[in-house]
């Protein structure tokens, strides 16, 4: 994030996704949480209107202030029964969705507000669609952002959504309960993602996981509302 400080609607774009970003995140995982019977996340006071550093975690805060993309703080669910293992895998599902579905929201939003345009190069005619007002520029960084936190809460690596539903889903034997464990307790998860998200940026030689998988994510959707990227 700190990389568009020259760039006001990019700056203003991730900041408002990060924060809609965390707060849909919660929301949905709490209400779909209800869906399944579910009502541990709602006693965690997460529907009410806490500020942003309490639901992300040091580390997550530094990574979207570096890098524009982070995580929420994961909310307990009742995880004891083994046989509740799918309800809980879809309530912490709906979190991830939420940033797909958001993504989505932003891209039509941008869809409304881009015009027609045409390159010509040599004998080859290009038809895109022209991004350049304030709205437009706001709506596309959103959208960036949205994407990024999605493709990212769904790596199988805790504390993300995806590490916690492979290892909620996965088998119960001592090797993967020693991984889980050494993941999440002694904060080797984080760091992992914290290597994902600031190397490539340190080293922009080093490609990014991230990067590489949210354009043609943002292709498949834009294609959905006719918008060409």
């Amino acid at each position: 994030m700190l990389f568009h400080l020259a760039e006001p609607a990019a700056l203003l774009g991730i900041f408002l996704a990060l924060v809609i970003g965390v707060y849909a995140h919660d929301t949905a995982q709490i209400f779909a949480a209800r869906l399944v019977r579910d009502p541990t996340p709602l006693r965690s006071g997460r529907l009410k209107a806490r500020p942003l550093p309490n639901r992300v975690s040091p580390f997550s805060a530094v990574a979207m202030l570096i890098a524009g993309n982070g995580w929420a703080e994961p909310i307990g669910m009742n995880e004891v029964w083994r046989k509740r293992r799918f309800h809980v895998s879809a309530a912490i599902l709906s979190g991830p969705l939420a940033y797909l579905l958001l993504a989505f929201g932003a891209l039509a939003g941008v869809a409304g507000l881009s015009e027609p345009a045409t390159l010509v190069i040599g004998d080859r005619t290009i038809k895109y669609d022209s991004i350049d007002s304030f709205p437009a520029e706001l709506l596309l960084s959103m959208a960036v952002t949205f994407a990024a936190m999605f493709i990212l809460s769904l790596i199988p690596i805790p504390p993300t959504d995806g590490g916690r539903v492979l290892f909620l889903l996965g088998p119960q034997s001592p090797g993967w309960r020693n991984a889980n464990y050494k993941l999440t307790e002694t904060h080797l998860g984080i760091i992992l993602l914290l290597v994902i998200l600031l190397v490539p940026i340190l080293l922009p030689s080093l490609p990014s996981i991230v990067g590489q998988l949210v354009p043609p994510l943002l292709r498949g959707l834009g294609d959905i509302v006719g918008l060409s990227l």
